[in-house]
């Protein structure tokens, strides 16, 4: 019956003259376009199946042809409506697969649709998120978004970064060197990052994030792409107006070189959690001593209060003479040297700052793992960038705010 109602009601939109004539430049002079009758499509709506009668026009010049019915109705080149689209997006990203989503679609909403459509749907979608995700980044980086304008300071802004590895195809494969002793590379790395704000501590003197105020930003991309799309999304988020900044990421060199170009003035804290497993396999791999023993619960405690120096020195006493374990033991001590700054854990916590990167970790097991790495799956690069977009617009609380500014 709603299916009906709404077709009544669609009887005539796109029929018609227009008020002014079309013109078609495509790879040619503006040429007047010229009626070619009426054509019917059938859409698959929240409703139903509808049919939907509209005018068709045609370049004299190159045949391309146009409906401005569809263009009207944001149906151009598809055969569901905005309202059947949003759904179809929001399943296919939210659930385990597109099979599941459609099934799910079925069953709540009965909609007739299969896996495929499903997935093609969700997916351009996902890319017109990230386009306007993009656009919006760009905005802020010029100043004309109203985060970005806004006056109000934010007493400390994070902006967190990590990776996490996602099943490709084979034949997206041939130029990834991996990790395995034959150097075949069967995954690429989504780099994720998130931004959220901190204004106060709890009774414990712990640092409490914001209600409501992580966003999420990833792509299987170069670090060089990836590290302009947090910085946009930072100043979004109204980075020029942080009277504090803080960096958590792990221990990457490429992580480093984003927070040393784009966040210059951040406090750059190495996560916890990656120092003290580091801590753990150097001296269970390099030393004679056991694994959670007193020479470790030493280490630990000495990482913990930030006396990056005397741990080393330690450790370097506690490696062989010689030989590879010394070798390798000795490339960790460097690793803890080089970051000695982004690890003085005691001052950060005296400042009432994070020192773990748990957002973001749990952000790559849930937006990135939960969606993108159930067993048996295996993306296309331009597959998993789409999905990944509509996540992280999801996740972010931003996908209300996507469909209302772009119409889609």
């Amino acid at each position: 019956m709603g299916a009906n109602v709404l077709e009544h009601l669609l009887d005539g939109v796109g029929v018609g003259r227009q008020g002014r004539p079309r013109f078609c430049a495509n790879h040619h002079l503006p040429r007047r376009m010229e009626s070619g009758g009426v054509r019917e499509k059938m859409l698959q709506t929240v409703l139903g199946t509808v049919r939907f009668r509209r005018s068709r026009y045609v370049c004299p010049a190159c045949g391309a042809v146009e409906y401005p019915g569809d263009e009207l109705l944001g149906v151009a080149g598809t055969g569901f409506s905005p309202g059947a689209r949003r759904l179809m997006t929001r399943a296919g990203c939210r659930g385990e697969s597109f099979a599941e989503a459609a099934e799910d679609l079925r069953l709540y909403g009965a909609l007739q649709l299969d896996a495929k459509d499903v997935e093609r749907v969700a997916e351009a979608t996902g890319r017109l998120i990230d386009d306007w995700m993009r656009a919006e980044g760009t905005a802020a980086f010029l100043g004309a978004t109203p985060e970005a304008q806004a006056q109000e300071p934010i007493p400390i802004l994070y902006v967190s970064l990590d990776g996490t590895g996602v099943p490709i195809r084979k034949s997206e494969l041939a130029d990834v060197r991996g990790k395995a002793k034959d150097g075949q590379a069967k995954t690429r790395e989504v780099k994720l990052g998130c931004v959220f704000t901190q204004t106060a501590l709890d009774e414990a003197g712990n640092p409490v994030r914001d209600e409501q105020s992580t966003t999420y930003v990833g792509a299987i991309e170069s670090s060089s792409d990836f590290g302009h799309r947090l910085h946009q999304e930072a100043l979004r988020r109204g980075l020029r107006h942080a009277q504090c900044v803080v960096a958590l990421s792990d221990g990457a060199d490429y992580n480093a070189s984003i927070v040393q170009e784009h966040f210059p003035g951040a406090i750059h804290i190495l996560d916890f959690y990656h120092a003290a497993e580091r801590l753990s396999t150097l001296i269970k791999e390099n030393t004679a001593h056991p694994a959670q023993g007193a020479f470790h619960q030493l280490g630990y405690g000495l990482l913990e209060a930030g006396r990056i120096e005397e741990m080393t020195e330690r450790l370097r006493q506690a490696l062989p003479q010689t030989g590879p374990r010394r070798k390798a033991g000795l490339k960790h001590i460097a690793y803890f040297d080089q970051r000695k700054e982004q690890m003085r854990y005691a001052r950060f916590r005296a400042q009432g700052l994070f020192i773990g990167s748990g957002v973001i970790e749990a952000g790559c097991k849930t937006l990135i793992g939960k969606r993108l790495k159930q067993s048996g799956m295996f993306w296309s690069v331009k597959g998993a960038n789409a999905i990944i977009a509509a996540r992280c617009c999801i996740y972010s609380a931003r996908f209300e705010q996507f469909w209302e500014d772009t119409g889609s």
